[in-house]
């Protein structure tokens, strides 16, 4: 995996590279946006005038909340983002174009439940908060994540400055990986009730492959009217 990062961000660097002729001619944009995956921005090099372009970014997104429901304790954290690297064609050479590459998917989902009295039911099985201690969850994905996508706005044609952006697609981040344990877990039934829950969690997310990518932001183009 980390040979793969390696090799993306290499790939970026030498593309970036390549476009700097065309880049003189054509200049260069970056555009501010906002969507499914947070807030963020991307920098947008010519490779070809009008054809090719290729861009680099990030867009990030925090939120946690805790609150007490029948004397548990909730806390959790929910974390977008991502950082593309794409390559952006312009078929027409006007303000459609179609976007591949790959995402550096840094979306997370984490949380914890706290019993503070009473009875804990796990799996059908009832434990004290003591023989349970914190319950600790987690939904992470594959960190390279493939993209494509369609999209309106070219931010680096010739003969305007500002211009609309529209991106929308998806991410392949293949089956969710989930974890969820207990602290104080050391009876081999409350191991197994956890183990059964975690499956069960498994089981309903499976089917959530894809992550729907809508960004909408606004673009400045660096160069010459």
């Amino acid at each position: 995996m980390m040979s793969m990062r390696v090799s993306v961000g290499v790939l970026a660097i030498c593309l970036l590279a390549c476009g700097c002729a065309y880049a003189q001619k054509s200049g260069w944009a970056v555009v501010a946006q906002v969507g499914t995956e947070g807030i963020g921005a991307n920098l947008h090099r010519a490779l070809v005038a009008n054809r090719l372009d290729l861009r680099v970014g990030g867009s990030f997104f925090r939120y946690s909340a805790s609150f007490t429901n029948k004397d548990i304790d909730y806390s959790g954290k929910l974390k977008l983002g991502s950082v593309p690297i794409v390559m952006d064609v312009y078929p027409f050479k006007n303000f459609f174009r179609i976007g591949a590459g790959v995402f550096v998917n840094l979306n997370q989902v984490d949380g914890t439940a706290q019993p503070q009295q009473g009875q804990i039911t796990i799996n059908g099985h009832s434990y004290t908060p003591g023989q349970v201690g914190q319950l600790n969850g987690s939904v992470k994905f594959k960190r390279e994540a493939p993209y494509f996508g369609l999209g309106i706005g070219n931010p680096i044609k010739q003969g305007k400055h500002w211009g609309f952006y529209l991106d929308v697609g998806a991410l392949y981040h293949g089956r969710p990986e989930v974890a969820l344990s207990a602290t104080n877990a050391t009876l081999p039934q409350l191991i197994s009730d956890v183990n059964s829950q975690q499956q069960k969690v498994i089981d309903q997310t499976k089917k959530y492959t894809f992550f729907p990518i809508l960004q909408l932001g606004i673009s400045y183009h660096f160069g010459r009217k």
